[in-house]
């Protein structure tokens, strides 16, 4: 980038002076050089397309976006605007190119034909370079490079087998992965290509996100190294700019964030690895001439600036695409600063291309038997995604299907070998009814309609606390956004808080403990979720430990596998999520207090008041013209659930001098602030009472003999049964007995010797 090298700014400088000054310049020792027009160059870019070639969805404002054919029409349009902005430029002034996961994760009319449509289509579309994203490698890099290089196969079965493939024209860059233990980037592909564009050259270089490793099977990337995103890209760079390239494009599946949409406009700050990654290879290369940035993965808007560089990101499942443009200097063969961008919706508004509708068209005839195809049964008809069918005055925003869905997510974690605690998804990602026939068949066309975009299913540990502020991002002032949810449970309540409709007051997981917010959890979420989709930034602090397959193939195995059982597909709402009012929650809180609240026998002698009580409660007693003695319980390790080991207390009450018959007031409050109050009477400590003993006898000068008696020893409180050796102790009525006669054999000796 020019305002990186001094070298460019100088000869800038000398040709503005020149021009300012009417000073022509010599140039090849004899001519006079005039300046060359600056040079426009359009770049449009796609990412993260995962096969939507019939995909609908809507922006921001609610208008229809999405779907291959209006994309291309839509990049046509652009393409046509930038030409007549800049007469002078041609065709060749605009290239497209794509940042990753093209196929993938992708809808039926896709992924079923192993997304050769959509190659087809991209193809069509004229994409010329692109790089790989992590789901490039969801069949193994073999597989992709198979679809690019239009090579049959009998792998999938007939309908994929019969499919009329052609090779892809479109180059793909990869410079950061490897195979194992060299520096060969892997399958064969390139680390960079240089292309002309207006007849300038433009470096482009492919970078995929190191988190691979924890996004797709092991045994599809056993074979691979992914080298660091940033000295990759400092790496080649310094090698095109030696080669005379300076102005580079990096296409990065990377993720990447920035405020705004494409309504709004710019956003003000770039976050996220790509934003990273470039600042680190401005530290490892000052002088690299890296301009533009398309980011990619976590499906995002993203339009802004890092340094001097731009980088964008446009969604995904072809819902918008970034239009960026700028000039390049002859002289420098660089930008003269940084490009402008702007991401635009991908409208519905359009004359679709006929082209690419027919691909989708053919597509669709082409895997109708399979759409059709019964996998599964209903125990009642169709299961809506509809929140509140109970008509609840209240909307807790729960569903049927939603609560199917998250357990199946649930379960088919476990069974892929992940032991995962909760299940959670965007609501928004509920695109239809699980619709059945007049029979309640569910067919396969009707699973897949209800989670089409087919979002890889994530693993991530998070801490309870970052699970509540999850939750309670669900009731921001505009509930817009919502999670259904398995393996917990909530209440919601009333706030005074302007910013949330309500607030979450308490949370327990499925076995009914209380949300641990120090603990770790295993959740499984998609990856829109992931990248803080639909407003849950509370999860891009998640750490992820592992991924599953798409939910949409997620879904449709799970019916199947319940219909292999012998089951029926059943759901319900089950107040996974119910509100109570802050007077309800009170009394159920101060009920819960007295339940659990139990005071140990309290004497005048004692020094201390024992019992227990909630965990974590904090107690105060109070004696009249005393002060309050004060001590926050603290609850036994978290080893047991019982209310005896996690809520013992021992308040030292020495202070308040205790007398017989004294109440005191003992206040038990819980951690959310909820108090009751109990009565405490002292009683007066047992005394021990002494047997009198008998006079001793006078011996009037005569030796007295007397039998000794040995002390018993106390016997067990247990005794065990049949053993009738044993005395009873000291005190009791067999022990008196004893005494007395051994005082009145005592007695009569006596008498008998003094008559």
């Amino acid at each position: 980038m020019l305002v990186k090298n001094w070298k460019k700014s100088m000869a800038h400088l000398l040709l503005a002076t020149s021009l300012v000054l009417g000073i022509a310049l010599p140039f090849n020792g004899n001519k006079v050089a005039a300046a060359e027009p600056l040079v426009p160059v359009q770049f449009l870019g796609i990412n993260d397309f995962h096969g939507a070639l019939d995909t609908a969805s809507k922006d921001a404002a609610g208008n229809a976006i999405g779907g291959a054919d209006y994309l291309s029409a839509n990049l046509d349009l652009a393409a046509a605007d930038f030409l007549a902005q800049n007469p002078s430029a041609t065709a060749d002034n605009s290239i497209r190119v794509q940042a990753g996961d093209m196929v993938g994760a992708s809808p039926a009319v896709s992924g079923l034909l192993q997304d050769e449509p959509t190659m087809k289509a991209l193809d069509t579309m004229q994409f010329k370079v692109g790089t790989l994203g992590n789901h490039e490698f969801d069949e193994g890099l073999p597989e992709y490079k198979r679809i690019l290089d239009g090579v049959s196969t009998d792998k999938f079965g007939p309908i994929v087998e019969s499919y009329p493939r052609v090779k892809s024209n479109m180059e793909i860059v990869a410079a950061n992965v490897v195979d194992k233990g060299t520096t060969n980037v892997a399958e064969g592909f390139k680390p960079y290509t240089i292309q002309t564009v207006g007849g300038e050259k433009v470096g482009f270089i492919g970078i995929v996100t190191t988190e691979i490793p924890n996004l797709v099977l092991a045994n599809h990337i056993k074979d691979y190294d992914f080298l660091d995103e940033a000295e990759t890209v400092a790496k080649y760079a310094k090698i095109l700019r030696d080669q005379g390239v300076n102005a580079i494009v990096v296409l990065s599946h990377v993720p990447a964030l920035s405020d705004g949409n494409p309504n709004t406009g710019t956003g003000k700050d770039v976050n996220g690895e790509a934003a990273n990654m470039i600042m680190k290879v401005n530290q490892l290369d000052p002088e690299n001439s890296v301009d533009l940035v398309l980011a990619g993965h976590n499906h995002q808007y993203t339009n802004g600036v890092v340094g001097t560089t731009r980088i964008v990101q446009s969604y995904n499942n072809g819902k918008a695409f970034s239009n960026v443009t700028g000039e390049i200097d002859p002289a420098t063969g660089d930008f003269v600063k940084t490009p402008d961008a702007k991401i635009t919706y991908n409208s519905r508004s359009v004359t679709p291309d006929g082209a690419i509708t027919a691909i989708t068209k053919d597509a669709a005839d082409r895997i109708a038997d399979t759409i059709n195809e019964p996998i599964g049964k209903t125990d009642n008809g169709t299961i809506t995604r509809e929140t509140n069918q109970s008509g609840a005055a209240i909307d807790a925003k729960e569903s049927a299907l939603g609560n199917l869905i998250t357990d199946a997510q649930l379960e088919m974690a476990e069974k892929a070998g992940v032991k995962a605690d909760f299940a959670m998804t965007n609501n928004g990602g509920i695109r239809a009814d699980l619709v059945t026939d007049a029979n309640n068949q569910i067919t396969w066309g009707a699973a897949q309609a209800v989670q089409p975009f087919g979002n890889i299913l994530q693993v991530v540990e998070l801490d309870g606390a970052t699970i509540l502020e999850a939750l309670n991002q669900q009731y921001l002032s505009d509930e817009r956004y919502f999670l259904q949810i398995s393996g917990l449970k909530y209440t919601f309540t009333d706030t005074d808080d302007l910013e949330h409709a309500y607030k979450v007051a308490n949370v327990t997981t499925q076995n009914g403990e209380p949300l641990d917010l120090n603990k770790s959890y295993k959740v499984v979420i998609n990856d829109f979720l992931y990248g803080g989709g639909d407003g849950f930034s509370a999860f891009t602090k998640g750490k992820l430990v592992s991924a599953i397959d798409p939910d949409t193939e997620t879904f449709i195995q799970y019916i199947k596998d319940q219909t292999a059982q012998g089951k029926l597909i059943t759901a319900k709402e089950e107040g996974r999520k119910t509100y109570k009012s802050a007077d309800q929650l009170a009394q159920e809180a101060i009920k819960a207090i007295r339940d659990a609240t139990h005071f140990d026998k309290l004497t005048d002698q004692d020094e201390f008041l024992t019992g227990s009580t909630l965990g974590g409660a904090t107690l105060t007693v109070q004696k009249a013209g005393q002060a309050l003695a004060k001590r926050s319980v603290q609850a036994a390790p978290a080893v047991s659930s019982t209310a005896d080991s996690s809520g013992a207390f021992k308040l030292a009450v020495s202070s308040l001098k205790l007398a017989a018959d004294d109440e005191l007031t003992v206040h038990v409050t819980d951690k959310t602030g909820n108090s009751t109050a109990f009565t405490v009477r002292v009683e007066a400590a047992e005394t021990e009472v002494q047997p009198e003993r008998p006079e001793a006898p006078e011996s009037d000068g005569e030796l007295v003999t007397s039998t000794e008696t040995k002390p018993q020893e106390k016997p067990s409180s247990t005794t065990p049964a049949g053993n009738k050796g044993v005395l009873p102790a000291t005190g009791d009525s067999a022990g008196l007995a004893s005494l007395a006669g051994i005082f009145l054999t005592s007695l009569a000796i006596y008498r008998l010797k003094k008559s």
